[in-house]
């Protein structure tokens, strides 16, 4: 079976360090993504933001653990680095054997670098 290098992060939140539930919904929102339904003149329109984890090709194991492809530990180090004050993470190497998983971040690589 074989294995190939991916990149593991996991992230911690500390609602103290958070000025305001504004301040950690941006974070959040960030990370994420949202979607915001705004009503007006009798019509709604609906908007979607894409965050982080929409772009960069990821499978989430647990609550603020994920596995994403190793190419984008730059992208993702870069917007913890903006959160430093207030999030503490860690960004691991590691061996990845299961299939779903590697399939998953392939796939999704591929389909990034075509969009390019």
């Amino acid at each position: 079976m074989s294995s190939e290098k991916a990149a593991l992060l996991t992230y911690n939140t500390n609602r103290e360090y958070f000025d305001s539930v504004y301040e950690r919904n941006k974070f959040y929102r960030g990370l994420f993504g949202y979607r915001q339904t705004v009503k007006k003149n009798g019509k709604t329109y609906e908007y979607e933001k894409e965050g982080l984890m929409d772009k960069v090709p990821n499978t989430r194991i647990d609550d603020s653990v994920f596995i994403f492809a190793k190419t984008y530990t730059g992208k993702v180090e870069e917007y913890f680095q903006k959160w430093e004050n207030k999030v503490s993470h860690h960004i691991f190497t590691v061996l990845v054997k299961e299939k779903h998983i590697l399939d998953k971040i392939k796939q999704e690589d591929n389909y990034d670098r075509q969009q390019r």
